[in-house]
């Protein structure tokens, strides 16, 4: 696929990856939606750095359904799609349910109906691709790793329906990037300990992804782990699903 002059909505893309993101794929000649929630002024800054023209910022609360149509009556038609927004909690708070449906709902409900949107409005050779996580490809538990495995199913489940339209839909699933604010350098570095190669994905390295499967017609229905190893050297690594 070449990229140039597509309209491309990213979500949760005014800071850290999505940032990254963002830059890459403007660079490739896309026009990109940026979407934030309460990072108004990253978005606004990041909007006019970014190369090219025809980039938007659209401010919506991915938490609520009527955030999600607001987000899409926004966007119009958009032929690329990056589900990258997503909410993770301390280690070790409680995962009430408040918390539990918060998970699902930003992490996978409303990358659901973005998917179903761009789907719907049958435009030949759409792409999306979900940044999932490289710890739900393993056996675990907890309301943000149900959240993520299940972004990982939808996007093998949808390939082939996708496919009768000529669209495709794949995922990255990353693991160690940028650790958050709230996490102590140690703590990161203790994470790192059980990644084969020691050293977290690099942001560039998972942009660079996203853009390969964006650009590469003949991959659908594809979980990339961007891991470092961590799925590899999982033992039951043939049987995740």
């Amino acid at each position: 696929m070449i990229l140039q002059g597509k309209q491309l909505l990213i979500t949760g893309s005014a800071k850290r990856l999505g940032s990254v993101i963002a830059r890459k794929l403007a660079a490739k000649g896309c026009k990109v939606l940026i979407h934030c929630s309460s990072s108004a002024s990253e978005a606004t800054a990041l909007l006019k750095e970014l190369p090219g023209e025809g980039h938007r910022m659209i401010q919506a609360d991915l938490s609520t359904d009527d955030g999600v149509e607001h987000l899409l009556k926004c966007a119009g038609k958009f032929e690329l799609l990056v589900n990258s927004a997503a909410i993770f909690h301390r280690p070790g708070s409680p995962e009430d349910l408040a918390s539990a449906r918060l998970y699902r709902q930003i992490n996978y409900l409303a990358p659901a109906r973005l998917l179903e949107y761009m789907y719907m409005q049958d435009i030949p050779g759409c792409a999306a691709v979900n940044i999932t996580d490289a710890f739900a490809l393993l056996p675990g538990n907890g309301a943000y790793w149900q959240s993520k495995r299940d972004l990982n199913v939808l996007t093998v489940a949808l390939a082939e329906k996708w496919a009768e339209k000529n669209c495709r839909i794949n995922a990255v699933a990353p693991g160690p990037v940028i650790p958050p604010p709230w996490a102590p350098e140690s703590r990161m570095e203790k994470i790192l300990q059980s990644v084969p190669m020691h050293r977290p994905v690099s942001p560039d390295d998972l942009a660079d992804a996203v853009t390969f499967l964006l650009e590469c017609d003949s991959i659908t229905g594809t979980i990339l782990p961007l891991d470092g190893g961590i799925t590899a050297a999982a033992p039951d690594r043939w049987n995740r699903y």
